[in-house]
């Protein structure tokens, strides 16, 4: 795959992200890995309406003065790429999932068919620093040696796979199965 198609892949999912209500104006973070390198969202970046100038490429293993140009959650994603196979992330912020994190206490159990066939039991985490921490970086990356998806409590949503489509599918899933659980459950 090209670098090019990398970006493109990037601006294409954070509009798909955008248009489907997984994130709004100015949340969530995308990156694939290339080798050794990252291709990130830039932090504070539109997400529905990415340019190729808010996407940097950065090292995998070797931190650089560029680091403060990506997003907050460079540290999470860079951990989970040294430690799993995966070769996309996507971070999201959707509605219903972050709204059932409330209430969860371990494990999301979807009640449809279609989310236990295809997310089966999504483990939800709780920590003192949620966001672009070394504890979430860490915890994440053990999680994504098993599973492809998981919800920080009161912050939002982490896929991985070995494409942002797949990646992209399975963000959408949850919060499909998240609407279907509040509506029926809450």
């Amino acid at each position: 795959m090209s670098e090019q198609k990398i970006i493109d892949e990037i601006i294409f999912t954070g509009s798909v992200l955008y248009k489907e209500n997984l994130v709004n104006s100015h949340a969530g973070n995308i990156s694939v890995r290339f080798g050794d390198y990252i291709f990130i969202t830039k932090t504070g970046t539109m997400l529905g309406y990415l340019k190729e100038s808010d996407i940097i490429k950065l090292p995998l293993y070797i931190e650089t003065e560029k680091d403060s140009e990506a997003s907050s959650e460079l540290i999470v994603h860079r951990e989970i790429y040294k430690k799993t196979d995966a070769k996309a992330i996507i971070h999201a912020h959707p509605v219903y999932c972050v709204a059932i994190s409330f209430f969860i206490e371990s494990n999301f159990i979807p009640v449809d068919n279609e989310g236990k066939l295809f997310l089966g039991e999504v483990p939800v985490i709780e920590l003192d620093k949620p966001s672009g921490s070394k504890e979430l970086a860490d915890t994440l990356s053990s999680i994504f040696k098993e599973k492809k998806i998981a919800i920080v409590k009161r912050h939002g949503s982490f896929s991985v796979n070995q494409n942002l489509n797949q990646a992209l599918k399975l963000t959408s899933d949850l919060e499909f199965c998240s609407k279907i659980y509040y509506l029926t459950n809450i």
